[in-house]
């Protein structure tokens, strides 16, 4: 993709939500929108772009689970890209919301599944540095998972080449309990033991499409932290049907596979099928592999049993522009929380957005899982 095509295509992404944009131009007080509450659904989301709040909610209602002074949160953004071009005040919201919320939530650790902006530009990896700076400087430890859209020229994931390292350097994960690099001073791929009232965990962050060394050193890295349980990210894993990405078997009939991108030419790539045999599944204490990237309706959950018959529960979350159904401003916010209950063993999925202070209940969006 040159400048031309990479304009033209930011050109379709601001034209998209210009209804949208004049439909959240009234005021919350003019719409006679109610105070938001945590009240959870059992049917399915009907969405209509709402205004987004004022203000930054830091007195959200939360979910009972969140409030009962067991457990802890994780805190996933999926595919922030449209927020890094197009709707910049989203971003910085989502981890101000986080920060200013951390002792409520108990938050020990935020993941960023890829496609951190759209380009691969200098002005978006600003927008995205400045947004991780909150988390930062709130002395919360995070990772960056990257995606096709943070690799190559404009964005398209014609090589491995990315200006993430330009702008979040390793001192930004600093606040995990301890942190390494596949390559030293490329983040792209990292590993981070952080504290929970359970104990330390381990996440590990891994590269769009990762190559067999990077899988190779992820093995490394499980196998010497076995004693604790690990998570893993990376952006292209679970297709929103429920199954993994699988090239030989399905192809481009699951679009937006990582084969089917330029950098897969020179042949080291592995998609999410290649990602459990050679990685998840010979490991007993990953519990979670989470994604994003896909389109569709942007969700979808897969469980397997891994090494020891253990579940490994794996997860897509995406709400950028172009997922169905569209809930505005490149995405509306949203963001997943997880709950993790270490008495009762159990993990509660929740959707949220600050930029509109609301949850999405949906059955998708908002369920419990067991451990």
């Amino acid at each position: 993709m040159n400048r031309k095509e990479f304009l033209k295509v930011t050109a379709s992404i601001a034209a998209t939500p210009t209804l949208v944009r004049a439909a959240v131009s009234e005021s919350t007080e003019a719409t006679g929108a109610a105070p938001n509450s945590y009240v959870r659904t059992s049917g399915p989301e009907i969405w209509s772009v709402p205004p987004p709040v004022r203000e930054n909610p830091v007195n959200t209602p939360l979910p009972p689970s969140f409030t009962d002074g067991e457990g802890w949160t994780l805190a996933l953004l999926p595919d922030t890209q449209i927020y890094s071009i197009e709707y910049q005040d989203v971003y910085p919201r989502q981890t101000a919301w986080l920060a200013a919320n951390r002792e409520r939530l108990n938050l020990c650790f935020v993941a960023h599944e890829g496609d951190i902006v759209h380009g691969n530009t200098h002005p978006e990896w600003l927008v995205a540095k400045n947004a991780h700076d909150i988390l930062f400087k709130h002395g919360i430890p995070f990772s960056l998972s990257t995606g096709n859209h943070d690799l190559g020229n404009w964005g398209d994931a014609s090589s491995r080449q990315t200006l993430l390292n330009d702008y979040v350097t390793e001192r930004h994960y600093r606040n995990s309990a301890r942190f390494g690099l596949y390559e030293r001073q490329r983040l792209e791929n990292s590993w981070h033991r952080f504290k929970t009232p359970g104990g330390e965990k381990l996440l590990v962050s891994l590269e769009f499409g990762p190559r067999n060394g990077v899988l190779e050193w992820a093995n490394t890295i499980v196998s010497e932290n076995a004693s604790i349980d690990a998570i893993v990210v990376t952006h292209a894993y679970l297709y929103s049907d429920g199954t993994r990405y699988d090239w030989p078997k399905f192809g481009r009939a699951q679009k937006w596979n990582p084969h089917g991108y330029p950098l897969a030419a020179g042949g080291d790539v592995n998609d999410g099928q290649e990602i459990w045999d050679k990685f998840i599944s010979r490991h007993a204490n990953i519990r979670m592999v989470l994604s994003g990237h896909v389109l569709n309706n942007g969700t979808g959950h897969l469980a397997s049993n891994g090494k020891d018959g253990r579940t490994v529960h794996q997860i897509l979350a995406n709400y950028q522009g172009g997922v169905k159904p569209d809930r505005g401003f490149g995405g509306g916010g949203f963001m997943r929380l997880v709950r993790f209950n270490e008495r009762a063993k159990t993990a509660e999925i929740k959707t949220y957005s600050p930029w509109y202070d609301r949850w999405i209940t949906a059955p998708e969006h908002d369920f419990t899982l067991n451990l």
